[in-house]
């Protein structure tokens, strides 16, 4: 019998912190990463911007989003703890984070191609994006040291979206 997930979107509180902090060093390059304390007072201080958890009983993963509107988001982080990575976890938060924005979520997924010394992890990050229904826009967006592939998961969602959104973390960006 399979069980199924019921994963929920949750602000971190005070107590998450430590854990959000915790997933999130681990899970991106250091070149990827905003100040933590910066990102917290971002959270603190900027309606649209949210730290937010993953849950299913208990915390599995994180998230960082900037809501462009009511339905429309943007996924700056979205990362699943290691230990228990391989479960549709990650699955489920798209569909989750889907039905919570029906007018678009849009994040970006480094470029593939390049020859990094990531490539098969890109690629299969890529890869599981597109499963899961967040599809290419053909644009690669250039911030923070890295290039990224854009991805949403409807064309209702669009690049202008997605600079108001970075801006809103301070972030300065190129869309191509």
């Amino acid at each position: 019998m399979e069980i199924i997930l019921m994963i929920k979107i949750v602000n971190v509180t005070e107590e998450d912190k430590a854990y959000w902090q915790d997933i999130y060093m681990q899970s991106f390059p250091e070149y990827e990463r905003l100040d933590f304390v910066q990102l917290a007072q971002l959270a603190k201080t900027k309606e649209p911007v949210k730290m937010a958890l993953v849950v299913d009983e208990r915390p599995v993963g994180i998230l960082l989003l900037v809501e462009i509107s009511a339905q429309k988001v943007f996924v700056l982080y979205f990362a699943v703890d290691a230990n228990i990575r391989g479960r549709g976890i990650g699955s489920k938060t798209i569909a989750a984070l889907k039905e919570q924005y029906p007018n678009g979520v849009i994040l970006e997924s480094e470029i593939t191609g390049q020859q990094a010394d990531n490539e098969m992890q890109r690629v299969k990050r890529y890869d599981f994006y597109k499963r899961n229904g967040v599809n290419d826009a053909h644009l690669v967006t250039k911030n923070m040291g890295g290039t990224f592939h854009l991805l949403r998961t409807t064309d209702k969602i669009s690049d202008d979206d997605y600079l108001n959104a970075v801006s809103e973390l301070g972030i300065e960006a190129q869309v191509e």
